[in-house]
């Protein structure tokens, strides 16, 4: 006969305390990352800020410090991940400042546009991949012997459009698509050493500088009514880094609203009809 066991309930009600925890997040000073960082730091983690734009790092480590129930200050990073030695050196600073990694968020990425059949493909598609796939993997690889230690967990932020393609974005979408093929592989791979790995798919979010037409469009599209939001995304994260989702690898959480089943293949043409 099963009995109750309060600690599995304990555990449940404690499962957003990050305390101690070391989070990286890729493209965290904008967007889904700040949020993201800004999030895992209220919960008490240490985070590390990382992006293109020195002011923009500097701004988002002032506001993620604030943020932390200890006011720990995260370690900010200046780093182009298109760049080997960038990412060696984001990574190293990482080790270096904590001596620990427990979560990996591969969130970094670039919307890229282009038909298959254009004469530079090769060379969009390459840009493409390069942060998305290349960079993240560079990252998993370096990461591995410390999540081992922490039986930490990787997340990579996929997109809907691996499930829904839309066209003139080939390029973003062999990226996104390879980049849920990596954590599927690697989930298998990883796991008997006690690392999880997920991807959070997300559909369109809100951003500074997104047209208001495809605001209004994500709102009529969307079962729920309205564009994701950044917390929606690092909601999500948190949830897949954290001991509720301690028997969850392998698998592409999709945050999006319900966009992706009424999405065609040429959704991202504002010009529709949007009324």
């Amino acid at each position: 006969m099963l009995t109750e066991n309060n600690d599995i309930y304990d555990e449940v009600r404690d499962s957003r305390n990050f305390t101690g925890k070391v989070v990286l997040v890729t493209g965290s000073s904008s967007g889904i990352g700040e949020q993201t960082v800004k999030l895992f730091s209220a919960l008490g983690a240490r985070v590390v800020v990382t992006g293109r734009n020195a002011s923009h790092v500097e701004t988002v480590v002032q506001e993620v410090q604030q943020l932390s129930p200890k006011k720990l200050k995260p370690l900010g990073v200046v780093a182009d991940l298109t760049k080997n030695a960038d990412i060696e050196r984001l990574f190293n600073e990482t080790i270096k400042t904590f001596n620990r990694l427990d979560v990996l968020v591969n969130n970094a990425g670039a919307v890229i546009f282009g038909n298959g059949t254009e004469k530079d493909f090769l060379d969009i598609l390459d840009k493409s991949s390069r942060v998305d796939v290349k960079a993240s993997l560079q990252l998993i690889r370096l990461s591995v012997p410390y999540l081992q230690k922490t039986n930490g967990s990787i997340t990579n932020i996929g997109a809907t459009i691996s499930e829904r393609p839309i066209k003139s974005m080939l390029p973003y979408n062999l990226a996104k698509t390879s980049l849920t093929t990596i954590s599927n592989v690697l989930a298998i791979e990883l796991g008997p050493q006690g690392i999880r790995v997920n991807t959070l798919s997300v559909g369109v979010v809100l951003k500074p500088g997104i047209p208001d037409e495809v605001i209004k469009k994500c709102a009529k599209y969307t079962p729920l009514g309205r564009i994701g939001q950044p917390i929606d995304i690092a909601k999500g994260v948190v949830f897949l880094a954290s001991s509720d989702a301690e028997f969850i690898t392998g698998h592409n959480l999709v945050i999006d609203g319900g966009l992706k089943y009424n999405m065609d293949s040429d959704y991202l043409n504002v010009d529709n009809n949007v009324d």
